[in-house]
């Protein structure tokens, strides 16, 4: 009995052979923030986020601000300049730091203030928090808590906070949780006092490190130790350790991602990275020095908005934790397997791969972040095609073998013959697929597709002999509403209505593609189909829409399509993938061979798993799309305009502002002098996991008439703006094709006019001007040189018309530009006004000159003849 059951073991043992690709930091894209980055920082105190998607780093070298492109140092004189050990964020937006020295600041209205000094608070400041009413509470290494409300602070020195060392802190209501070098200590808040409620039983005498309330349990605290993790429930007052977690790494900060994994950073060991299961850990991973982490010291661990983690190190800087969008797992090298011909899910935690060397099972094992492949020996002697799960059955199509029925957790296999009068059943099987009665459908090459029971008892056989369309089906599809799609190459795409009733739909010219590859359906209802050669189409129950190289595709030529969580459409393509988006209608593609390894997908080798990833298989493995669901959902994001400068140069805009106040980022009354004419404007769509990703279009209202070129530059600059009030407008989009005219951020400001173009001004020129009229007329009547009278009427209308030129010149290059032969034009067309109201002007002044001294002779004959 015993020699019998070492050999069952020993069978069991030979039965498969398993190999295990590590995850962990192999699914991640490290990126260092250090001095290279203009980040001076080597030590990171603290991280936070503000509404607007900016992060902010408190460091050895002071306060920061990143936006994805640039990291921004916001070290003032007497402010920043001592190291930034605490901050947190207002709901107003106002960012309070705390320094190692003490103190506490605020910046609010691009400004910043102190709140307190180091004299009013000497001691370095652990951890900021704004509670649920907007109170500001700060926590001191050993002289207590400070609170601060509507610019009054108190101090709560209790006895026990000088006699420990304080590191962390939550709020709860009325209730008040310390993590300090003897245990976790309950503090209850009550008309405006603080009075000491006990401590947690459980970590008396244990240096508690860190604390984070989670974000999915408000019930639930996580509570990290010198001596490892604990989970605490307020409702029951129940610690548990955490006995998945090494007790001797010192934990430093906690922090938990929207994928419901838990990040821990150790001051000693790295980084943790926990995946939970619920309050359970299910696998851990160390992101450590000898895993190819930068460091093994972390200061503070953040989750961003986008679910990037930031890791804040002592003495390496800054790191960012890019989770790779796909993994490639070559099995050519590891288990001797090609040609991952089929990919299905088996019990929602595990995959199946149908392979040229015969079935692969892909799980991960508890407490591994880790894929574990295993080659079933026992299934070795066949090539496998497809593969449908039904329940622990799996229906496997072979090469040469026909179908076989597989029992996993037996171990056999099992021979089905499709066709009774048949006893080899030797067909290569190109499909196999189960309907909503859980009935199978399969195509065999050159013998049309076989409808069968789950018992393997035939339903219905169709081909060409019983008026069936074809005998080479590559693809078929049961979709919901009972319909059985079929596509074949050369003869295209056909359906099986749930009433019996068959349409053939390219035969009769409804469905213009001829070579049909992979069909699947969304959760809309809509069917979607991979072809060889016409793109991919959808039908929406009416009518087909096309998606081809025309619309951004990366081929016509499409071997397997699949339909994520949230809808959009992965397709396969011999060179790379194209990802359809049909809420946008665009389109994008990913074909580099460093992000996806094997780029060739397999004819309709694709699935996805419980968690949303999806797989195609390819020659040499499996291509793995991450949470498509949630790295490629187009998100609405907002432009800001950061800053504008002058000549290039950085200035206080505040200078520029009466009200001296910034309105979102900048100030939002600004008012330049004429001669500050020369404005960069520097704006930015804050995505801090792909900054390179996002695409531009800006124009300055009031001196541009359409929009920018699309690009992904993130300045513009403008030049000799002349007087006036004009809007900087710039929009944004994840998408070079995706644009929304209306969706745009826009500053007004002013530059003002110079002293000539006042309105005091004007009026001084035009009395000028009617003064020397006045003189002209008046002097012109008592010269007897006709010349110099026309001399002065010519320079009185040269100084009018010239004037007129000087304001009407601007006017007219904007209707005629800066070509030469207007701007003759112009001054011509003045030149011939000019003239004949020159010579109508001195004509009529001569007249009355001669009227004059025709008057003035009459008047002295009269007087002479009076006097004789």
């Amino acid at each position: 009995m015993m020699e019998t059951t070492k050999r069952a073991i020993l069978l069991f043992i030979l039965s498969v052979v398993t190999f295990a690709i590590q995850a962990g930091p192999k699914d991640f894209r490290f990126v260092l923030y250090n001095a290279e980055n203009n980040f001076d920082g080597e030590y990171i105190y603290s991280l936070l986020q503000d509404d607007k998607g900016f992060l902010w780093i408190g460091s050895d070298d002071g306060l920061y601000r990143f936006d994805g492109m640039e990291m921004l140092k916001l070290n003032k004189e007497d402010t920043v300049k001592s190291i930034v050990t605490a901050s947190t964020i207002s709901s107003e937006g106002y960012v309070y730091i705390g320094y190692i020295q003490g103190g506490i600041s605020v910046v609010e209205h691009g400004r910043y203030r102190k709140l307190l000094s180091t004299d009013e608070l000497p001691n370095r400041v652990e951890q900021l928090k704004v509670d649920d009413s907007g109170v500001l509470w700060g926590l001191t290494r050993n002289q207590g808590l400070v609170r601060i409300e509507r610019g009054a602070h108190e101090k709560f020195q209790l006895p026990i906070f000088n006699e420990l060392i304080s590191n962390d802190f939550i709020t709860i209501k009325n209730k008040l949780f310390v993590a300090t070098s003897d245990g976790l200590e309950v503090f209850t808040i009550e008309d405006n006092d603080l009075e000491h409620s006990g401590s947690i039983q459980g970590l008396e005498g244990i240096n508690t490190t860190a604390l984070y309330l989670d974000k999915d349990n408000n019930n639930l605290l996580w509570v990290g130790t010198e001596e490892g993790m604990y989970r605490y429930y307020f409702d029951s007052n129940r610690l548990q350790n955490v006995s998945e977690f090494p007790n001797d790494f010192r934990v430093s900060s906690i922090n938990k991602d929207d994928l419901n994994t838990l990040w821990v950073g150790t001051y000693n060991n790295g980084l943790v990275e926990m995946d939970l299961q619920k309050d359970e850990v299910y696998t851990l991973t160390h992101f450590n020095v000898s895993s190819g982490f930068e460091s093994n010291e972390i200061g503070k661990v953040f989750i961003d908005k986008e679910n990037e983690v930031w890791v804040g190190t002592f003495g390496r800087g800054l790191v960012q934790l890019n989770r790779k969008y796909f993994n490639h797992y070559e099995l050519f090298k590891t288990i001797d397997v090609q040609g991952v011909r089929s990919v299905a899910n088996y019990q929602e935690d595990q995959l199946l791969l149908a392979t040229d060397n015969g079935i692969i099972r892909v799980f991960k094992k508890t407490m591994r972040d880790s894929l574990v492949f295993e080659k079933l020996s026992y299934s070795e002697d066949y090539s496998f095609t497809s593969l449908a799960v039904l329940g622990k059955e799996v229906w496997a199509g072979t090469q040469n073998n026909g179908v076989l029925k597989i029992d996993l957790e037996a171990g056999n296999i099992k021979k089905v013959f499709l066709n009774p009068l048949d006893p080899v059943n030797a067909y290569l099987i190109r499909d196999i697929q189960l309907d909503a009665k859980n009935n199978i459908w399969v195509s065999a090459a050159a013998n049309g597709v076989y409808h069968l029971t789950r018992e393997g008892e035939l339903i219905n056989h169709y081909n060409t002999r019983n008026g069936f369309y074809h005998n080479e089906i590559f693809s078929i599809y049961p979709d919901r509403a009972g319909n059985v799609w079929f596509g074949s190459h050369a003869v295209g795409l056909a359906v099986l209505r749930n009433n019996g009733e068959m349409e053939f739909l390219t035969r009769d010219k409804i469905f213009p593609a001829y070579d049909i590859n992979s069909i699947i359906q969304d959760d809309s209802g809509k069917i979607w189909i991979a072809t060889a050669g016409s793109g991919v189409y959808s039908f929406d129950g009416e009518s087909f829409k096309q998606f081809s190289t025309e619309d951004g595709m990366l081929s016509k030529f499409c071997n397997a399509v699949m339909v994520d969580d949230i809808g959009n459409v992965w397709v396969g393509h011999r060179l790379g993938l194209s990802l359809i988006q049909p809420e946008f209608e665009v389109v994008r593609t990913f074909n580099h061979p460093s992000e996806l390894g094997e780029t060739e997908s397999e004819l309709n080798s694709v699935s996805k798993d419980a968690e949303g990833n999806v797989y195609f298989g390819n020659p040499f493995g499996i291509t793995k799309i991450n949470i498509p669901h949630f790295f490629f959902d187009l998100s609405k994001r907002e432009s800001h305009i950061k800053d504008i400068r002058l000549y290039y140069q950085n200035v206080d805009l505040l200078q520029f502002s009466e009200s001296g106040k910034v309105n979102d980022i900048l100030p939002s009354d600004l008012t330049f002098e004429y001669n500050d004419n020369h404005l960069s404007f520097d704006f930015v769509s804050i995505n801090l996991r792909n900054p390179e990703a996002m695409f531009y279009q800006y124009t300055l209202e009031g001196y541009d008439k359409t929009w920018s070129m699309v690009g992904k530059t993130n300045k513009a600059t403008y030049t000799n703006l002349d007087p006036g009030t004009y809007t900087f407008k710039v929009k944004e989009s994840d998408h070079s094709e995706l644009w929304n005219d209306t969706d745009y951020t826009s500053i007004t400001f002013t530059i003002a006019p110079p002293y000539w173009r006042t309105w005091w001004f004007y009026l001084m020129q035009l009395g000028v001007y009617l003064f020397i009229m006045y003189l002209t007329l008046t002097l012109s009547s008592r010269f007897k040189s006709q010349f110099l009278t026309r001399l002065m009427v010519y320079v009185s209308l040269f100084i009018l018309f010239e004037y007129i030129h000087t304001e009407v010149e601007p006017y007219m290059e904007r209707i005629t530009g800066e070509i030469p032969i207007f701007q003759v034009g112009t001054n011509l067309l003045l030149a011939l006004i000019l003239l004949p109201v020159e010579f109508r002007l001195s004509a009529f002044l001569e007249r009355r000159a001669s009227r004059q001294q025709k008057i003035d002779s009459a008047m002295d004959k009269i007087t002479k003849s009076n006097t004789n």
